[in-house]
């Protein structure tokens, strides 16, 4: 067996990947310190007291708004993306959303002020809910469905290998021009915007390769619409969803304010916050090629289950931790929360009726983005007032009840015999079929 059929590719899902892996490390470069380059432009918070030590107040609720303004942004990029898809089929569509993203990095380096940066943000971070119907569609149609967990594995893991590059070099460049300027804002805002002058060409890079080897297909038929494609939900897949919805919001309640949290409250540095984030993301890419093989043996239902466990447990963890050692055990929880994630995504594809494959997941990750859109919002009123600390409990309040949704009212029934011809993994309610 060819390792190409191991890992199952092709050209397709090949050109695909190495889209995600430049554009992402393009992301990745400096997007995970874009909350503290936001606190360097609205000034330091060494002067607050209290709930706010470290952290400037207009930065937290900038984030905040931010945070919220994407997840808007991002819902209607999911939609919108799987009705682009169907349009202009996967090669056309993903051309338009790395003109975009192209166009982002280029306003960022026009006007850096915090409103046009945010703005340049939205547009940059557009790119992967945009491409993601079409990453979903790609693997459907040209992968078998047996081999589709190790397909997502595949990709998760070119998704995930920016994220440890990305904030490594982003951390120790930052704290350099930090260490340079004598002064860690001025550092943060001169090393930010270099970053993003790497980012665009790796932008360009990948565009030139999707025009040239990316090859073309025509678009299918327009589908229905978004009502009638929400009809066409199993039970299964709305209830997957709610459980996600929970889940979300612990994630959402945090995740922007994580670097604000360590580089403010914690007192680490731009390079360890770099150090630690890789550290995360190395511990959930050891985690996909094995749990995408074990997939096909054991099932869905083990890894989807231990995501959402993994997710309620790292603010609790986060905010229980020692420095040093204790944030190192920290972050390799946060990565552990990836075990199940090529399970999950192989599972919604299974799900999702393969005639409106592209705008079903689209308006299933839409539905999601919009739902979490407020958790930011929260999360900064919840530290303004109570502190860090009791941001992260309520963010584990959360994440235990997307736990205890999902084994509640989730659990996986491998097909029946008639149904083993399609190869999908149902998930019922105990004693119910969806």
């Amino acid at each position: 067996m060819s390792l190409t059929s191991v890992l199952a590719l092709n050209r397709t899902v090949g050109v695909v990947l190495i889209s995600v892996l430049f554009f992402g490390l393009g992301e990745q470069l400096w997007n995970p310190f874009f909350p503290a380059y936001l606190q360097a432009k609205l000034g330091p918070g060494a002067a607050n007291h209290g709930a706010m030590a470290g952290v400037n107040i207009a930065a937290l609720f900038a984030v905040g708004i931010y945070a919220c303004l994407r997840n808007l942004f991002e819902a209607f990029c999911y939609v919108g993306g799987g009705q682009l898809t169907v349009r202009l089929g996967d090669r056309g569509s993903l051309i338009v959303f790395g003109v975009l993203t192209i166009g982002g990095y280029a306003l960022f380096l026009v006007d850096g002020g915090p409103v046009v940066a945010i703005v340049a943000t939205l547009l940059i971070v557009g790119w992967e809910p945009l491409s993601v119907p079409v990453t979903f569609t790609t693997v459907g149609a040209t992968v078998t469905t047996s081999s589709q967990g190790m397909a997502f594995a595949v990709q998760s893991i070119q998704k995930r290998l920016p994220k440890i590059v990305g904030p490594l070099v982003a951390g120790f460049v930052l704290a350099a021009a930090a260490a340079h300027y004598g002064s860690r804002e001025i550092g943060h805002v001169v090393g930010m915007r270099g970053l993003v002058g790497v980012s665009l060409l790796l932008g360009v890079l990948s565009l030139a390769i999707q025009l040239r080897w990316m090859p073309h297909q025509a678009p299918a038929p327009p589908g229905p619409g978004a009502r009638a494609v929400l009809r066409q939900f199993p039970s299964a897949l709305r209830r997957l969803l709610l459980a996600e919805v929970f889940t979300r919001w612990c994630d959402w309640l945090v995740r922007e304010f994580v670097v604000l949290y360590l580089l403010g409250t914690r007192g680490v540095d731009a390079a360890t916050v770099g150090l630690l984030f890789a550290l995360q993301n190395v511990t959930a890419l050891l985690t996909y090629l094995p749990v995408g093989r074990m997939t096909a043996v054991v099932g869905l239902q083990p890894f989807i289950g231990l995501t959402f466990v993994f997710f309620a447990l790292f603010p609790l963890s986060l905010t229980v931790a020692p420095d040093g050692w204790g944030l190192a055990i920290a972050f390799v929880v946060y990565g552990l929360r990836e075990i199940g994630e090529p399970a999950r995504k192989a599972l919604i594809t299974s799900l999702v009726p393969r005639e409106v494959r592209a705008q079903g997941v689209g308006l299933y990750w839409g539905i999601r983005s919009l739902a979490v859109c407020w958790a930011s919002l929260l999360g900064a009123l919840v530290w303004a007032f109570f502190g860090p600390s009791a941001l992260l409990y309520l963010a584990f309040a959360f994440g235990s009840a997307g736990a205890a949704v999902y084994y509640a009212l989730v659990r996986e029934r491998r097909a029946t015999a008639g149904d083993a011809g399609a190869g999908t993994a149902r998930l019922t309610r105990p004693g119910r079929l969806s």
